[in-house]
């Protein structure tokens, strides 16, 4: 049977995961819709927020894929190791929010750089947007979970 801490980190896990999951899914479909209808419509910004949108939700596919595995290798963990796998995860998505509020930055610079008609890493504006929106969601993500977390 689970000790409480063991069932309080794998109900955390299991949010992070099904929340990553589902946005990932979103982001592919969306990403992939607008990069293909933006190419239609030879919108430059448009073809740029969909593959960067699509782009980011392969990899949170793949982080998310990667905690899955991670967990179900992981046998029954004894209260001491449940509470140091759970300092550990806060101290991890403390760490992702502060890279998260890094992405919403250089989002936000791309944005602004695109605007002015500059293109910085051959990224524009649309993939400022993109990263911007995936930065913000993995903000609230990340600091809602690690906030569920002791």
């Amino acid at each position: 049977m689970e000790n409480m801490s063991e069932e309080h980190l794998t109900s955390v896990e299991g949010t992070l995961t099904s929340a990553l999951l589902a946005w990932s899914a979103a982001s592919v479909a969306v990403g992939a819709t607008l990069a293909v209808a933006g190419k239609a419509h030879k919108s430059d910004e448009v073809t740029a927020f969909g593959r960067q949108t699509a782009a980011w939700g392969v990899v949170d596919a793949l982080i998310a894929g990667a905690g899955v595995l991670s967990r179900r290798r992981r046998g029954p963990l004894s209260g001491d190791e449940a509470d140091k796998k759970i300092r550990s995860l806060r101290t991890l998505l403390l760490v992702n929010a502060a890279a998260d509020v890094g992405y919403i930055a250089g989002g936000a610079l791309l944005i602004a750089r695109g605007r002015r008609g500059r293109k910085t890493l051959r990224m524009s504006a649309g993939d400022g947007a993109a990263i911007a929106i995936q930065g913000a969601f993995l903000l609230v993500l990340d600091l809602s979970q690690a906030r569920q977390l002791p």
